[in-house]
């Protein structure tokens, strides 16, 4: 399968999870889906977290779809305190799987699909160990970037600083900006 395959795969797949998403919060109404959340109070959040933090354990699922869809239903200021929670909580859990248990654990969670991009970002974290280059390049992919640099010699505190930097213009984007664009949507 070709790269153009699997990237054209991906766009159809987030795309259908938008559609889907959308069609279900116009069919119910975002208001009860909200009401019906509210009753399970912080149980909704803890679930919400530990699904956000799992689709970036298995890296090649994403949790943008998630975050945009949590700005909808629990409003963008709790969705983006949750996915930032979330996305740190996720990313330290695949710095220590990589750190732990090494590249063949790595290979399996990010697949062979990813191991050549991974391979690249490890010879540039390598030399690079400037919480700054982490911030930037935890920008291009934060659940892969967090494997690789579990397998460097970089300290956690540096990677944490970096990666809730990181979290915080990533996940904005996708609450304050996606998830208005999904409430649109499904308020037209």
């Amino acid at each position: 399968m070709t790269a153009r395959f699997r990237i054209l795969g991906a766009v159809l797949v987030i795309v259908g999870f938008y559609a889907l998403a959308v069609l279900g919060l116009r069919w119910l109404g975002i208001a009860p889906v909200q009401a019906w959340l509210a009753q399970f109070g912080m149980f909704s959040w803890l679930v919400f977290v530990a699904l956000s933090a799992g689709s970036l354990i298995l890296a090649p699922l994403s949790g943008s779809s998630l975050y945009v869809l949590g700005g909808a239903l629990f409003g963008q200021n709790l969705a983006f305190v949750l996915s930032v929670v979330a996305t740190v909580l996720g990313c330290s859990v695949n710095f220590w799987l990589a750190r732990w248990w090494g590249r063949r654990v790595v290979l399996r969670l990010v697949g062979a699909g990813h191991i050549a991009t991974l391979d690249r970002w490890f010879s540039d974290l390598e030399s690079h160990h400037g919480i700054f280059y982490m911030f930037l390049v935890m920008h291009l992919s934060q659940d892969i970037v967090s494997y690789a640099l579990g397998l460097t010699r970089i300290i956690y505190r540096d990677f944490v600083i970096a990666l809730s930097l990181s979290a915080v213009t990533i996940v904005g984007f996708y609450i304050y900006l996606g998830s208005r664009v999904l409430t649109w949507l499904i308020n037209v």
